[in-house]
């Protein structure tokens, strides 16, 4: 029983900074976007390292999930709402990951990330988080 509350707690916790990475890092470029600016190399390293934070926290929460879907559950196989939780919630996943190499891989090459890249990216992170919270919500009522 206490390592289910571990876990929950890890798993609530990892809730938290996924969201707030999400939310902050998409105020900041918002407002650059607006501005229709580039931001410069000091907001350019903050960003990248909340996209890092945002990353770690949903490789976190994908671990503490999968333990408590196990321990809690038996496995995966709970109702439809929790198998389209889990489908959007690998799609943010490997849409995460896939932004932190493109802005890797710009930052080493001391270009700005793509705007394209990074709209498109941050409209579907938003839109993927609603469906997991949603799916969520309605697997667990």
């Amino acid at each position: 029983m206490t390592t289910i509350i571990l876990f929950k707690f890890i798993h609530y916790i990892s809730i938290v900074f996924s969201g707030g990475v999400l939310v902050g890092s998409g105020v900041i470029q918002s407002v650059y976007t607006k501005a229709n600016q580039i931001p410069d190399l000091t907001t350019a390293k903050v960003l990248k390292l909340l996209g890092y934070i945002g990353l770690i926290s949903l490789i976190v929460l994908w671990i503490s999930g999968i333990i408590l879907s196990i321990n809690l559950y038996g496995g995966f196989i709970i109702n439809s709402a929790f198998t389209i939780k889990i489908i959007a919630a690998g799609f943010l996943l490997g849409l995460s990951a896939f932004v932190n190499f493109h802005v890797f891989n710009c930052s080493k090459n001391n270009l700005p990330p793509n705007k394209t890249i990074m709209k498109i990216a941050t409209m579907s992170g938003r839109g993927l988080l609603v469906i997991v919270l949603l799916a969520a919500a309605i697997a667990f009522y």
